[in-house]
């Protein structure tokens, strides 16, 4: 069977890794025939790194050339739609790298011409669900093997940045430039496990802040609180600069609770019966007692610490097969609607501080950014 021939539209930190990934020939499936930065001074990097390559300036060129049959979309958050768009009515396969838009109605054409090509594959890059451990806790949850989820608290600040970073280029940690901070950027991954793992909350309620610790304009920590319709609750705190971050989720359910640490290490306590009968049966006495007694439940640790599954190469891969043999999509370009839906509720309910519906309401929402983008 012939390779997927991919062309990669962007070459910052992103674009070069998978650039060099399919290269080096490390993702079966695919292999690199184009690839495209408006900057001319990466024709040399080009030529030099990877040799047989076509260089492209200019998007549309590339997507109107019949030298590949499928785009990895890597460009500035503003220009993803547009791009993907583009590609889709030229019959080529999309992949977009995260957030699939800065708003959700940025998206509606977009959506609208991926449901006329449905013949085409259209996927995000949300790498993190292919993580081993996030596959894993997935099958727990959709086995209920803590029962009902009643609540859950994620705290991932693992992504500490410092000035330098956002200096690198103008665009970066600007609303006109990446239409957010640390959740619409480096959050973006856990928003997308949330609502994976989760399902759609029907309320969020948030506290930003905004170039708190760092000299920018957009959000550095970020603390939303989610409500579902059955009654379940989550908290989720993201910030850039904790030096010492943790990545931490815990999910307490009726019948146990699962630990998710470093996004490495899965840890399950489950309860020998329902956790309300123990509230029911149990004498002040036991319940004293009951954390010493092993017998009221069963703890496993799994660590996949050493696990040689790159979610980079499996996202990619399944990418591929998809194209190729229609194998089930890990991550479909609807499901980043989903993880837009959730960012814009955030920002809107800490702009207007109060607590917000989804779906959000665009054009407050539109109003809001375009203020601030002034």
């Amino acid at each position: 069977m012939k390779n997927v021939r991919a062309g990669i539209i962007g070459l910052g930190i992103q674009g070069k890794k998978y650039a060099s990934m399919i290269f080096e020939q490390k993702v079966e499936g695919l292999e690199l025939s184009a690839v495209c930065s408006r900057s001319s001074s990466k024709k040399q990097y080009v030529e030099k790194e990877y040799p047989g390559v076509t260089f492209f300036q200019n998007y549309e060129e590339l997507i109107q050339s019949d030298q590949f049959d499928a785009v990895i979309i890597c460009v500035p958050h503003y220009q993803h739609t547009e791009v993907a768009e583009f590609a889709l009515q030229h019959d080529k396969h999309v992949l977009v790298e995260k957030p699939l838009s800065v708003y959700v109605s940025q998206a509606e054409s977009l959506m609208k011409t991926a449901e006329k090509k449905k013949q085409l594959t259209f996927a995000m890059l949300f790498n993190q669900r292919a993580n081993s451990v996030h596959q894993r806790l997935k099958k727990l949850l959709a086995d209920q093997i803590i029962g009902e989820i009643r609540n859950w608290d994620w705290t991932m600040s693992t992504v500490w940045r410092t000035q330098a970073y956002f200096d690198q280029n103008e665009w970066r940690a600007t609303w006109k430039g990446e239409g957010g901070g640390v959740l619409i950027n480096q959050a973006s991954h856990q928003i997308d496990l949330i609502q994976w793992l989760f399902g759609m909350p029907d309320k969020v309620y948030a506290n930003l802040k905004y170039g708190s610790r760092r000299d920018i304009e957009v959000d550095d920590d970020v603390t939303a609180f989610f409500h579902y319709e059955n009654g379940a609750s989550g908290v989720f705190q993201s910030r850039t600069h904790d030096y010492f971050g943790i990545d931490r989720l815990e999910i307490s359910g009726d019948k146990g609770k699962i630990v998710v640490e470093d996004s490495e290490r899965l840890i399950v306590k489950t309860f020998n019966k329902p956790e309300q009968e123990w509230s029911r049966d149990l004498t002040l006495d036991e319940m004293k007692s009951c954390h010493n007694n092993p017998d009221h439940y069963t703890e496993t640790i799994e660590d996949f610490g050493d696990d040689s599954n790159d979610p980079y190469v499996r996202i990619l891969e399944n990418f591929a097969a998809n194209i190729r043999t229609d194998e089930t999509l890990i991550a479909t370009g609807f499901d980043g609607l989903n993880s837009m839906e959730m960012i814009n509720a955030i920002y809107l309910s800490d702009w207007l501080r109060k607590e917000t519906k989804l779906p959000v309401d665009q054009e407050e929402f539109k109003k809001q950014l375009t203020n601030r983008q002034s």
